[in-house]
């Protein structure tokens, strides 16, 4: 004979606080768990609604913090140079203005210039070595960015240009000004602010004392990273060429990764006279591709330059602070800027007695200076 099993007929009963008795717990149906459904998707929706605004609130956080810097930025750059124009010698007059051919020319106070070069070392700009040995300047480009035009003008400058530069003992001691090449200048600093100041005053006074408002001097190892920053930067190849460790033939087209990038910036071969002045054509074709990659990577993420200045601290030495960084790079998406804005002292390269020697032609820097940095004005 089968038992009959009390246990499984057994009803759970529960106390209730309210009567002090025991009762049966209530049947649930279908509108309880339609209820209790309807409960959990009000809960879910409420958290939904308390995360989108976080979001909002975070998104809006950092527009206003975009849209600060920027100002902020502006108004720090223009007070990193001095409002006084070129001095132009016997083609200026006591207004400022500059006679040539026949026009006259006023030198543009909204430009905004910013000296760029690449040095040759591997190590943290912040290593400082002996005076002499902080690394030279390989690459030379002076920006002139136009906010009223929205136009970016560059000057490409040899290395090898001889000119008037501040000379160091090895000690660090001041000896006096001496004709050298001007990528040497950046050596007698500590290869940090003192260097970009000595670039930059030699720069400067190259270009009849030209304001600049700021500099930034990067190491061989921020190509790889600036390259990269943009997804890859393309060029087409004006001669065979090896980047790094592969074969490339004439012509083609090629999208450089980091390490193509350094090399295709800096192959140089010493066995041909004014190989210098090759490597800077090249250097010239990236510059213009590279501005127009960030361009459109700026598009994308406006906050893109505050990453890149954050991770180019180790291989970077500039005077250009993070608010200036984001106003500069604000503008460059609408700014146009293609291979007839680049433009590269001219001048002669001559054969010294150890190394070659660049001079530039100065009725033709003369001529570079009006054309880029002043506009011309009506009688």
């Amino acid at each position: 004979m089968q038992l009959y099993n009390y246990r499984k007929k057994r009803k759970r009963k529960i106390h209730s606080f309210d009567t002090g008795y025991y009762r049966y717990p209530r049947k649930r149906t279908k509108s309880y768990h339609s209820k209790r459904k309807r409960g959990a998707q009000k809960k879910f929706f409420r958290i939904l609604g308390v995360v989108a605004c976080v979001l909002v609130v975070l998104v809006a956080a950092g527009a206003g913090t975009y849209t600060y810097l920027r100002s902020a930025g502006r108004k720090s750059l223009m007070e990193a140079a001095n409002s006084q124009a070129p001095d132009m010698g016997d083609h200026q007059d006591e207004s400022g203005l500059v006679s040539r051919n026949g026009k006259k020319y006023k030198y543009n106070d909204e430009m905004i210039t910013i000296l760029c070069m690449g040095i040759d070392r591997d190590t943290a700009l912040e290593e400082e070595g002996a005076s002499g040995e902080n690394g030279q300047a390989d690459t030379i480009f002076l920006l002139a960015l136009d906010p009223s035009e929205k136009n970016i003008k560059m000057l490409g400058i040899s290395r090898d240009t001889m000119t008037a530069i501040r000379t160091y003992d090895h000690q660090g001691n001041y000896v006096g000004e001496t004709v050298n090449h001007l990528g040497l200048a950046f050596s007698y600093g500590d290869g940090q602010q003192s260097s970009g100041e000595l670039m930059t005053d030699a720069v400067s006074n190259l270009l009849y004392e030209l304001p600049i408002h700021g500099y930034a001097a990067v190491n061989m190892n921020a190509i790889e990273k600036l390259n990269d920053s943009v997804d890859g930067v393309a060029v087409t190849l004006a001669e065979d060429m090896k980047l790094a460790g592969s074969d490339f033939k004439k012509g083609e087209r090629v999208r450089l990764t980091g390490e193509q990038a350094e090399s295709y910036v800096r192959y140089r071969d010493m066995d041909k006279e004014g190989s210098n002045s090759l490597r800077m054509q090249r250097q010239k074709q990236y510059a213009l591709s590279f501005m127009n990659e960030a361009k459109s990577a700026i598009r994308r993420d406006v906050m893109l330059v505050v990453d890149l200045y954050q991770n180019l601290t180790e291989d970077m030495s500039t005077s250009i602070k993070v608010d200036e960084a984001v106003y500069l790079a604000s503008m460059l998406p609408d700014m146009s800027f293609d291979m007839e804005d680049i433009r590269m002292l001219e001048g002669d390269t001559k054969q010294g007695a150890v190394y070659e020697e660049f001079y530039a032609d100065e009725e033709a820097l003369l001529n570079t200076v009006l054309e880029i940095f002043y506009t011309e004005v009506g009688e």
